[in-house]
């Protein structure tokens, strides 16, 4: 879109939930030849600067050109929602994609499969940003806007417009619990404005029952609640799931697959990566089935765990790490006695495990990556042999120490987790997986005002023990939905270890031989299959399926990008 005046042009994909209120502030409806949110930020843009992105309650990935002050403006979204990519052409333009396999489709790009970025997807399960998995493209940053001027094209200069640990440090209201049930009856009345149909993924568990509870009474006819099940799945959701959408009044459609539509659904969810992930093809199935039942727009529960630390170890880290620093002189002696009972008790490699977090004590941010670790560094040597002169230790982002600094403990896990696994996987997949479907995605829980409420509430009344995990969110489950509040977390998950023995075998040894063949792993899939026939693990078996999807995706993209070769970004 263009500004008429300014001659300004801007790209821009996403959502801005509060675009109404901002269009009042910028001289209301009949200044404006559009009634959608494009126009809005266009004309912010225009009128405020980057100053505006400050405004902006959205999920997106901006690109203006300001003729004027002849500068790129480009930002994307505080919590990473949606995806913005960048490289430079060989001819010293810039490339900007909300997809990696844009840029490498161009033809203006040039380069080779990122040695860091593999070495970090067997560390995590996941490509940690800035670094994907070819040299020269990087993610931008989320929350941050950054200006290429035309004068000096030469790099980005980068500035915070959201700094999400700033707010930690503010002070709620008095009357906690009112605030954050405002704040989030709020935030669900603006995901669900919308001129197509719109629906819930609904689960058995508290965070997807939550975003139906807040649904006003007038909307909910409008609503439909959506679960999948079906063979191959480790769980069954339907039933649960179905009761909490008959208490509320809500439509609900479930929808059971066939094995040979799974099998066939879980390829063609492999092929739609953007990158690659053992763990995406679970919600591409979901939105696929939602989209082929009519869902153009979704809600999900993404980022409730992360935003109100419901993971264990965000109690269990910061006793740990107190622990070693009162041992003092002795906390060597300490973490050598625990590994010791560890290698006895559960073996090698969950000791190494240990050893590794423990090494990052008193750092809570940098257990707290380990504690996400997926193969170890023996285990990597021996998978990889090829990349034994690698630094094995995790890169840490350059700006990350400063932003932990001042934070407690508990603050500092959760941050950790949403800075790390929930924006490198859990967004990431979320956005190919949906938009292959042509499906929208939005993830109420970390709507900016809603983000800004919980992390203002300290971590005693988001966290007061109990037994109740995230009480602040229980505390929105009406009478007749009680029953979840205290079941375990379950979720829509593909049985990845009855695949790899049955019908992906094949393509388990196919993705071993590329892995072997192009990038110099020593993985010999057969063995490796027997040993999870006989261990039967699903932690395994997710481990092996995610090396089978890195795989996959290097063997689709060879062509595209020519002859891969490893190469060391750093």
């Amino acid at each position: 879109m263009k500004d008429a005046e300014s001659g300004a042009v801007i790209a821009f994909n996403g959502e801005i939930f509060n675009f109404r209120a901002l269009r009042a502030g910028l001289g209301g409806q009949e200044s404006f030849s559009s009634t959608g949110d494009t126009e809005v930020l266009l004309r912010g843009l225009v009128a405020r600067g980057p100053s505006f992105f400050a405004e902006l309650d959205g999920m997106y990935a901006v690109l203006l050109y300001d003729p004027q002050g002849r500068r790129l403006i480009i930002a994307r979204d505080p919590m990473g929602i949606k995806p913005l990519y960048y490289a430079r052409t060989r001819a010293g333009g810039w490339l900007f994609a909300s997809e990696v396999r844009a840029i490498l489709q161009s033809g203006l790009w040039a380069g080779g499969m990122n040695a860091d970025g593999v070495m970090d997807y067997l560390r995590f399960g996941s490509l940690q940003e800035p670094d994907t998995l070819f040299t020269g493209i990087n993610e931008f940053p989320a929350g941050q806007c950054g200006i290429i001027s035309v004068d000096a094209p030469e790099r980005i200069r980068m500035e915070s417009f959201w700094p999400i640990e700033r707010l930690m440090h503010k002070a709620p209201p008095a009357n906690v619990s009112e605030w954050h049930r405002e704040v989030w009856h709020d935030t669900i009345k603006e995901h669900l404005e919308s001129d197509v149909q719109t629906g819930v993924f609904l689960s058995a568990g508290m965070d997807s029952t939550a975003i139906v509870e807040a649904i006003p009474v007038e909307d909910r006819e409008r609503v439909t609640a959506f679960t999948l099940a079906g063979e191959l799945t480790s769980t069954d959701e339907g039933a649960l799931a179905a009761a909490t959408a008959k208490n509320l009044g809500v439509r609900h459609q479930i929808v059971r697959l066939s094995e040979q539509e799974v099998l066939a659904w879980v390829r063609d969810g492999f092929e739609a990566m953007d990158q690659p992930s053992g763990d995406g093809v679970n919600i591409y199935l979901v939105s696929r089935a939602s989209k082929a039942a009519n869902l153009t727009v979704a809600l999900a529960g993404t980022g409730a765990d992360e935003l109100h630390g419901a993971y264990g170890h965000a109690e269990s880290l910061p006793k740990l790490a107190r622990m070693m620093t009162i041992a003092g002189p002795l906390a060597g002696l300490m973490k050598w006695g625990a590994e010791r009972a560890y290698e006895v008790v559960r073996g090698g490699v969950a000791a190494e495990r240990l050893q590794l977090m423990l090494d990052e004590a008193p750092s809570l941010w940098r257990m707290a990556f380990e504690k996400r670790r997926f193969y170890t560094q023996s285990q990597i040597k021996t998978l990889w042999p090829e990349a034994a002169g690698l630094v094995q230790r995790w890169r840490v982002p350059s700006d990350w120490p400063g932003e932990f600094a001042r934070l407690d403990p508990f603050n500092e896990v959760s941050l950790a987790e949403m800075k790390g696994y929930m924006r490198n996987m859990l967004l990431r997949d979320a956005d190919w997986a949906t938009m292959a479907n042509q499906q929208e995605l939005r993830v109420p829980f970390l709507g900016k005002k809603y983000v800004e409420c919980v992390l203002r509430i300290s971590p005693t009344d988001r966290h007061p023990g109990g037994g109740v995990k995230k009480p602040l969110i229980a505390s929105g489950i009406s009478a007749a939905n009680q029953e979840i509040i205290r079941r375990p977390k379950t979720g829509f998950n593909l049985s990845c270890g009855q695949m790899l023995l049955g019908p992906f075998r094949d393509q388990m040894h196919a993705a071993a031989a590329t892995l072997n063949n192009r990038l110099g792993f020593a993985l010999d899939a057969e063995t490796a299959l027997n040993q999870l026939a006989a261990s039967r693990s699903p932690r395994d078996a997710f481990r092996l399926w995610s090396l089978m999807s890195l795989g996959l995706y290097v063997g689709r993209h060879a062509e595209t990008t020519g002859a891969l070769s490893i190469s060391h970004a750093r």
